[in-house]
């Protein structure tokens, strides 16, 4: 089937809520259109054309949710990973796709022969990719009785922990504190809550700091400075990472010292 649509000189604003993006598929169907840009909360006006303000209202999103169900889950699935990217353009990829899925039907998502639907996968893979790493490398710390941990990733990928810390740690109170995005995840007993967070910056902990210490001897130790190489150490583990990692500082500054000697 195809769903002709006229390119318009707006662009739509949405309130960032995946909710509300789908509410801008509702309006792009509705009135034959394709925007020229989706913006969220916090951009900058992208253009000089006008703008129209897409309105958060459940039942059109639950409307649009349940046709993309009926292209099937990996189409779905696809959508919704890709939806916590950081990219700016990301919304209007999504778009693209979802219209292109509905000409395509069910077998939509194994086409990557085609552009909008590659580029879907591809945000895909980078927001699964970022959050297999976050689960190798988030480090908690131990505060009284809760576990905390910060985070700077470049996609929303709190989501995407929360099964594995979880299971990991059933008897644990935790929080994760994604600084990139100013969003924290709270687990405490069975309940997980999304809040809004600026900064984690707790209290110095003695027995903590004591850990901390004995982790970076034991690292290290382990340590070959013969045969130091951070290059190929930032292919498995990025630069970026190392900040939110309490052993990095000393390796590097141990670097640095070897390097001037």
């Amino acid at each position: 089937m195809h769903y002709r649509a006229d390119v318009k000189d707006l662009v739509y604003r949405y309130d960032g809520s995946f909710a509300g993006f789908l509410c801008c598929v509702f309006e792009s169907f509705a009135h034959k259109e394709v925007p020229l840009a989706i913006a969220a909360p916090g951009q900058a006006q992208l253009s000089l054309y006008p703008e129209r303000e897409i309105v958060t209202v459940e039942t059109n999103a639950r409307r649009v949710f349940a046709g993309i169900g009926r292209l099937g889950g990996a189409v779905r699935y696809r959508l919704a990973i890709a939806f916590l990217s950081g990219e700016e353009e990301k919304d209007m990829d999504l778009l693209r796709f979802i219209r292109r899925a509905f000409e395509i039907g069910p077998n939509a998502a194994a086409m990557l022969g085609d552009a909008a639907v590659c580029r879907a996968w591809e945000l895909e893979r980078t927001v699964q990719n970022e959050a297999h790493l976050m689960i190798e490398f988030l480090r908690f710390e131990q505060r009284g009785n809760m576990l905390g941990a910060v985070i700077h990733p470049k996609n929303r990928v709190l989501p995407l922990l929360r099964a594995h810390f979880c299971s990991r740690l059933p008897d644990e109170s935790f929080l994760i504190c994604d600084a990139t995005h100013h969003t924290a995840m709270l687990r405490r007993g069975d309940v997980v809550q999304y809040l809004p967070m600026d900064q984690y910056d707790p209290e110095p902990d003695a027995a903590e700091e004591q850990w901390q210490r004995m982790w970076r001897r034991f690292f290290q130790a382990l340590t070959i400075e013969e045969r130091r190489n951070e290059t190929c150490q930032r292919t498995h583990c990025p630069k970026r990472f190392w900040q939110d990692m309490c052993e990095m500082p000393l390796y590097q500054k141990a670097g640095r010292n070897r390097e001037k000697q």
